[in-house]
């Protein structure tokens, strides 16, 4: 049986994202299922354009949510998201779910 760090959890992870005017905005991510970033690596090799340019949303609206754990956006208000706030927040999902192994993680400390 494998140990439970091999799976996604049910922890909101709070993240402070910064914009480039600025502010912060303090947002709330869940960790995705290796699928998703699979689905997200394949999107990008997509002969398909309009596939290819909506691959970032994709994961944009699995990953970003509402403190409770519900989705914060539609995958159609992703694709509506500017360019730099999007990089931001999807930086800030790939953080989530490849976090830096020398931290310690208690459930929703920032750091996790």
């Amino acid at each position: 049986m494998l140990d439970s760090s091999f799976f996604v959890s049910d922890v909101v992870h709070t993240r402070e994202v910064e914009l480039a005017d600025g502010s912060t905005h303090t947002l709330h991510f869940k960790e995705l299922p290796a699928g998703v970033f699979r689905r997200f690596a394949l999107d990008n090799q997509n002969d398909n354009e309009d596939v290819r340019v909506d691959s970032m949303a994709r994961i944009v609206a699995a990953g970003l949510v509402t403190p409770e754990g519900k989705p914060a956006l539609t995958f159609e208000q992703a694709k509506r998201l500017k360019a730099e706030p999007m990089l931001r927040i999807f930086e800030a999902i790939q953080e989530v779910n490849a976090p830096d192994p020398k931290v310690t993680t208690s459930g929703d400390s920032g750091t996790s």
